[in-house]
Protein backbone atom coordinates (compact mmCIF):
# COMPACT_ATOMS: atom_id res chain seq x y z
CA UNK A 1 0.00 0.00 0.00
CA UNK A 2 2.81 2.40 0.79
CA UNK A 3 4.51 1.62 -2.56
CA UNK A 4 1.45 2.68 -4.52
CA UNK A 5 1.33 6.00 -2.69
CA UNK A 6 5.00 6.63 -3.52
CA UNK A 7 4.36 5.85 -7.21
CA UNK A 8 1.40 8.23 -7.29
CA UNK A 9 3.50 10.91 -5.58
CA UNK A 10 6.32 10.38 -8.12
CA UNK A 11 3.88 10.71 -11.01
CA UNK A 12 2.40 13.82 -9.49
CA UNK A 13 5.75 15.38 -8.62
CA UNK A 14 7.83 14.39 -11.67
CA UNK A 15 5.80 13.24 -14.66
CA UNK A 16 3.04 15.85 -14.60
CA UNK A 17 5.43 18.81 -14.38
CA UNK A 18 7.65 17.40 -17.15
CA UNK A 19 4.65 16.77 -19.41
CA UNK A 20 3.30 20.23 -18.58
CA UNK A 21 6.65 21.82 -19.35
CA UNK A 22 6.97 19.99 -22.68
CA UNK A 23 3.38 20.87 -23.65
CA UNK A 24 3.94 24.51 -22.76
CA UNK A 25 7.23 24.60 -24.65
CA UNK A 26 5.63 23.03 -27.75
CA UNK A 27 2.67 25.42 -27.62
CA UNK A 28 4.99 28.42 -27.26
CA UNK A 29 7.15 27.21 -30.16
CA UNK A 30 4.11 26.74 -32.40
CA UNK A 31 2.74 30.16 -31.49
CA UNK A 32 6.09 31.81 -32.21
CA UNK A 33 6.37 30.04 -35.57
CA UNK A 34 2.86 31.21 -36.46
CA UNK A 35 3.63 34.76 -35.32
CA UNK A 36 6.80 34.82 -37.43
CA UNK A 37 4.92 33.59 -40.52
CA UNK A 38 2.16 36.16 -39.97
CA UNK A 39 4.75 38.95 -39.68
CA UNK A 40 6.39 37.85 -42.92
CA UNK A 41 3.04 37.70 -44.73
CA UNK A 42 2.19 41.22 -43.47
CA UNK A 43 5.57 42.54 -44.54
CA UNK A 44 5.12 41.14 -48.05
CA UNK A 45 1.47 42.16 -48.39
CA UNK A 46 2.11 45.17 -50.64
CA UNK A 47 4.50 43.30 -52.92
CA UNK A 48 2.17 40.32 -53.01
CA UNK A 49 -0.82 42.46 -53.95
CA UNK A 50 1.18 44.07 -56.78
CA UNK A 51 2.32 40.67 -58.05
CA UNK A 52 -1.20 39.25 -57.96
CA UNK A 53 -2.54 42.33 -59.80
CA UNK A 54 0.10 41.67 -62.46
CA UNK A 55 -1.04 38.07 -62.79
CA UNK A 56 -4.64 39.27 -63.00
CA UNK A 57 -3.71 41.58 -65.88
CA UNK A 58 -1.75 38.85 -67.64
CA UNK A 59 -4.70 36.46 -67.44
CA UNK A 60 -7.16 38.97 -68.88
CA UNK A 61 -7.89 37.16 -72.11
CA UNK A 62 -7.36 39.26 -75.24
CA UNK A 63 -10.15 40.04 -77.68
CA UNK A 64 -8.75 37.52 -80.17
CA UNK A 65 -9.73 34.80 -77.68
CA UNK A 66 -12.90 36.25 -76.17
CA UNK A 67 -14.37 36.88 -79.62
CA UNK A 68 -14.20 33.17 -80.49
CA UNK A 69 -17.23 30.93 -80.24
CA UNK A 70 -17.27 29.05 -76.90
CA UNK A 71 -16.42 25.73 -78.54
CA UNK A 72 -13.80 27.18 -80.93
CA UNK A 73 -10.19 26.08 -80.54
CA UNK A 74 -7.83 28.78 -79.29
CA UNK A 75 -5.04 29.46 -81.79
CA UNK A 76 -1.50 28.40 -81.08
CA UNK A 77 -0.03 31.91 -81.26
CA UNK A 78 -2.48 33.23 -78.64
CA UNK A 79 -1.84 30.25 -76.38
CA UNK A 80 1.90 30.62 -76.81
CA UNK A 81 1.88 34.35 -75.91
CA UNK A 82 -0.23 33.78 -72.80
CA UNK A 83 1.91 30.81 -71.76
CA UNK A 84 5.11 32.88 -72.15
CA UNK A 85 3.67 35.79 -70.14
CA UNK A 86 2.58 33.51 -67.28
CA UNK A 87 5.88 31.60 -67.19
CA UNK A 88 7.82 34.88 -67.22
CA UNK A 89 5.70 36.25 -64.35
CA UNK A 90 6.03 32.99 -62.42
CA UNK A 91 9.79 32.52 -62.81
CA UNK A 92 11.73 35.63 -63.84
CA UNK A 93 9.29 37.99 -62.14
CA UNK A 94 9.30 35.94 -58.94
CA UNK A 95 5.51 35.65 -58.88
CA UNK A 96 5.73 32.09 -57.61
CA UNK A 97 6.86 33.47 -54.24
CA UNK A 98 3.45 35.03 -53.64
CA UNK A 99 1.15 32.14 -54.58
CA UNK A 100 -0.43 29.71 -52.17
CA UNK A 101 -0.08 26.02 -52.93
CA UNK A 102 -3.64 25.92 -54.28
CA UNK A 103 -3.14 28.99 -56.47
CA UNK A 104 0.06 27.44 -57.83
CA UNK A 105 -1.96 24.37 -58.80
CA UNK A 106 -4.45 26.63 -60.63
CA UNK A 107 -1.56 28.30 -62.51
CA UNK A 108 -0.24 24.87 -63.49
CA UNK A 109 -3.73 23.83 -64.63
CA UNK A 110 -3.91 26.95 -66.80
CA UNK A 111 -0.47 26.26 -68.27
CA UNK A 112 -1.51 22.67 -69.04
CA UNK A 113 -4.62 23.98 -70.78
CA UNK A 114 -2.57 26.40 -72.86
CA UNK A 115 -0.20 23.65 -73.94
CA UNK A 116 -2.75 21.50 -75.69
CA UNK A 117 -4.04 21.98 -79.22
CA UNK A 118 -7.57 21.00 -78.20
CA UNK A 119 -8.11 23.93 -75.83
CA UNK A 120 -11.45 25.61 -76.46
CA UNK A 121 -12.31 29.17 -75.46
CA UNK A 122 -14.82 28.04 -72.83
CA UNK A 123 -12.29 25.66 -71.25
CA UNK A 124 -9.64 28.37 -71.18
CA UNK A 125 -12.08 30.82 -69.59
CA UNK A 126 -12.88 28.19 -66.96
CA UNK A 127 -9.20 27.72 -66.13
CA UNK A 128 -8.67 31.48 -65.85
CA UNK A 129 -11.78 31.81 -63.71
CA UNK A 130 -10.63 29.03 -61.36
CA UNK A 131 -7.27 30.77 -60.91
CA UNK A 132 -8.83 34.17 -60.30
CA UNK A 133 -11.35 32.73 -57.85
CA UNK A 134 -8.46 31.18 -55.91
CA UNK A 135 -6.57 34.49 -55.93
CA UNK A 136 -9.63 36.25 -54.51
CA UNK A 137 -9.97 33.60 -51.80
CA UNK A 138 -6.27 33.74 -50.90
CA UNK A 139 -6.45 37.54 -50.73
CA UNK A 140 -9.37 37.39 -48.31
CA UNK A 141 -11.88 38.87 -50.76
CA UNK A 142 -13.93 35.67 -51.08
CA UNK A 143 -15.01 33.36 -48.29
CA UNK A 144 -14.86 29.61 -48.91
CA UNK A 145 -18.60 29.36 -49.73
CA UNK A 146 -18.28 32.13 -52.32
CA UNK A 147 -15.65 30.17 -54.23
CA UNK A 148 -18.30 27.62 -55.17
CA UNK A 149 -21.04 30.07 -56.18
CA UNK A 150 -21.27 30.92 -59.86
CA UNK A 151 -21.33 34.58 -60.81
CA UNK A 152 -24.01 35.91 -63.12
CA UNK A 153 -22.22 37.18 -66.19
CA UNK A 154 -23.25 40.46 -67.80
CA UNK A 155 -24.58 40.33 -71.31
CA UNK A 156 -22.02 40.91 -74.07
CA UNK A 157 -21.11 44.51 -74.74
CA UNK A 158 -22.75 45.94 -77.86
CA UNK A 159 -19.66 48.12 -78.43
CA UNK A 160 -17.08 45.38 -78.83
Amino acid sequence: MGGEAVEIDLVRLLVFPVVGFLAGFAAQWLLQARRSRDELVRALAGERAAALRQLWAITTLPREITSLAPDAAVGESARQRLNAAIVDWYTAGGGALYLSWHATQRVFDLLDGLRTDETRRSALEGLVSALRTRLKYDSGIYERAETRRPLRRPRPSPWE
